[in-house]
């Protein structure tokens, strides 16, 4: 086959291939590749004409706003856009500023556009304003100006110059996706309005022209990028209910950004995280650690989809008409990984610096040395994955030292290499009140992990709304034996094992729930312990049991102490008591304490990067390419 220049032979994931056999592998990769994007751009019209057949389930403005950008980018039904636009921008003429000031759990139809759609609505004056690079004139000149002078009345007090300087790069406007939808809507619009002479004149509450915002905002943006790739992508990782905010904000600034070298690093980013999401993700399904996450399909599977365009699963957008509306195309490497590395040959671990960390600046900000790894075991048969985490960490007033959107409802867990999405997880008891914050740290090595409930105490570094930890079996056909306090489940030639290493378990009526017989919600740190194995390594599923139940354990009240594995290694954790955080230690492997600030911010086969480096090496079967965001080029 023609090899383009960035398919180059490299190695699979822990197993060197011959000629022969790379050559077979990856046989016909370009048109793979080819083939993907031209299904991925059909899907997206299918769905925007889907979008176009009927009114979006939001409703109210924020339905119209999708449903107009998916007219206007069609060209059909123009007339009718212009004034469901036009209508609402005019009823939003009289609101003053502070009226303006709306949160997406307020006010819901306080703006023409909702909350989450602002991204949307931006992303219609970019596209088809007089004089717009892309598709001009497809919306009237009443309904710009009014779009326009509603945009105004909106953003005059929310931007500020001084938010875009460089030193605010890791502060947050709220959480990670209410920071995405608006900064970058802040630069776009005034990138328009620098350029209309009705306002180009006009100062910002902060004494400042449009002109001068987007400087600031595009000096702002041209390192955005390479800050995130440097020190750990997001704090908001894996989230299925949030990414499909974060992500529109990116498509806008891969695409309408005026700045070339902001396209370039906002397509470049994109690539990184989608490269990142293929490796850790079974057909779409992310593992690993992951945050302000729950399990099971969601909305944002099926916005990763449209650009993949699978059989048989649902390719669709549903809170914002973006994607829909973009001819940005996924990089061939995560093209490679989603159809042709997985299952892979022999285990391998992915080790990622994440974001999540609280800075110096204040809980706002995120710190640039994030003591928070998303950590996976990736085998032929399953994925186990985790968050590692420091749970005594704690600012310098005391307080948690993780983000409120980093340590909510974390998630971690296996998921089987089939097609039905099988999966064992911790499940939550939550209590009255808001989201279960800080709920349980775990400690994972290879295929090895503990998972520790943390004690009740939310003045202090403890854990609020939560009550008992139980462990999830999900999904069709698992295999379960229970022998000598043993749970083992099997599942397509995967295999895992559960302990709950402080008092017994009993089954909820369905058998698909396990939850410690014994509970105190006040006091209780119970422990479980997860161990994964698969058919080849550790032969069949009887062998697997009975390696597991040979495996030395040690369980006392200061330390869970643990040998399995291949390699054999002793692994020793020791409890985290909220009440005496001071005195937590560090898990040790082989005698050598953790390290939650590992000296890559990527790490994986197909992902490499030194911490703090700019410079990302992509190596993905044939698929060889290093991105080096400090001077925005793909070598």
């Amino acid at each position: 086959m023609k090899i383009a220049s960035y398919f180059l032979p490299v190695y699979l994931a822990g197993a060197v291939l011959g000629a022969q056999e790379l050559s077979q592998k990856y046989e016909g990769v370009e048109d793979l590749v080819a083939q993907t994007h031209q299904r991925s751009l059909e899907a997206r019209k299918q769905d925007c004409l889907k979008t176009l057949s009927r009114k979006p389930w939001p409703g109210g403005a924020w339905g119209d706003t999708l449903w107009s950008l998916a007219s206007l980018y069609q060209n059909e039904k123009t007339d009718e856009a212009n004034a469901i636009l036009l209508r609402n921008a005019r009823a939003f003429a009289g609101v003053s500023a502070g009226e303006a000031d709306f949160l997406p759990e307020r006010f819901p139809e306080k703006s023409p556009w909702a909350y989450f759609a602002l991204p949307d609505y931006v992303r219609i004056l970019c596209l088809f304003r007089k004089g717009s690079p892309h598709l001009p004139g497809r919306l009237n000149p009443e309904t710009e100006a009014a779009m326009k002078e509603a945009l105004w009345i909106w953003i005059q007090d929310k931007s500020r110059v001084e938010e875009a300087l460089l030193e605010n790069l890791p502060v947050l406007h709220g959480t990670e996706n209410h920071d995405l939808t608006l900064r970058p809507s802040y630069y776009l619009i005034a990138s328009v309005l620098k350029d209309d002479p009705a306002y180009a004149g006009r100062l910002f509450g902060d004494g400042k022209n449009a002109a001068q915002h987007y400087a600031a905002y595009n000096l702002f943006f041209q390192k955005w990028a390479e800050w995130r790739v440097r020190y750990g992508l997001w704090a908001e990782i894996g989230s299925d209910v949030y990414q499909k905010y974060s992500y529109p904000a990116l498509f806008n600034l891969a695409d309408l950004a005026p700045d070339p070298v902001v396209r370039k690093q906002f397509k470049m980013l994109l690539d990184i995280a989608l490269i990142e999401e293929a490796q850790i993700s079974v057909k779409g399904r992310r593992g690993g650690g992951r945050s302000r996450a729950s399990y099971g399909e969601n909305s944002f599977e099926a916005y990763k989809n449209l650009l993949y365009a699978p059989e048989g699963r649902p390719a669709s957008t549903s809170h914002s008409s973006v994607i829909e509306t973009s001819r940005y195309q996924a990089p061939a490497a995560a093209i490679v990984l989603r159809n042709l590395e997985f299952p892979p040959r022999a285990p391998f671990i992915i080790q990622n610096r994440v974001l999540g960390e609280i800075g110096k600046s204040g809980e706002s900000s995120l710190a640039a040395d994030s003591a928070l790894v998303n950590y996976a075991w990736r085998t032929p048969h399953l994925i186990l994955g985790s968050t590692q985490q420091n749970p005594a960490l704690a600012t310098a007033a005391g307080t948690h030292g993780y983000m409120g959107i980093s340590r909510q409802k974390r998630w971690c867990g296996v998921i089987f290499e089939d097609d039905g999405f099988s999966a064992i997880y911790p499940e939550l008891e939550k209590l009255p009140g808001g989201r279960p914050q800080h709920p349980y740290w775990s400690f994972q090595h290879e295929n090895v992990l503990l998972i520790q409930r943390i004690t009740p105490d939310r003045k202090k570094l403890g854990s609020y709304n939560t009550g008992w930890i139980g462990i999830r079996m999900a999904g069709e056909g698992l295999r379960k034996v229970e022998r000598k306090g043993w749970i083992f489940v099997e599942k397509s030639m995967g295999y895992v094992a559960v302990r709950f290493l402080d008092s017994d378990y009993r089954w909820d009526e369905n058998g698909g729930l396990v939850i410690p017989q014994d509970h105190n919600k006040a006091t209780s740190g119970a422990r479980i312990l997860m161990i994964s194995g698969g058919a080849g390594s550790d032969g069949d599923f009887q062998k697997f049991q009975d390696a597991v139940m040979a495996t030395p354990l040690e369980v006392t009240p200061e330390r869970v102490s643990v040998r399995a594995g291949g390699r054999n290694r002793g692994i020793q954790v020791y409890p985290y008591d909220a009440r005496n955080a001071a005195t937590f230690k560090f898990p040790k492997v082989d005698g050598e304490p953790c390290n939650f600030r590992p000296p890559r911010t990527f790490e994986s086969p197909y992902l490499k990067s030194a911490f703090g480096s700019a410079r990302i090496l992509v190596e993905v079967g044939p698929v060889k390419q290093v991105y080096d965001f400090e001077h925005s080029r793909i070598d």
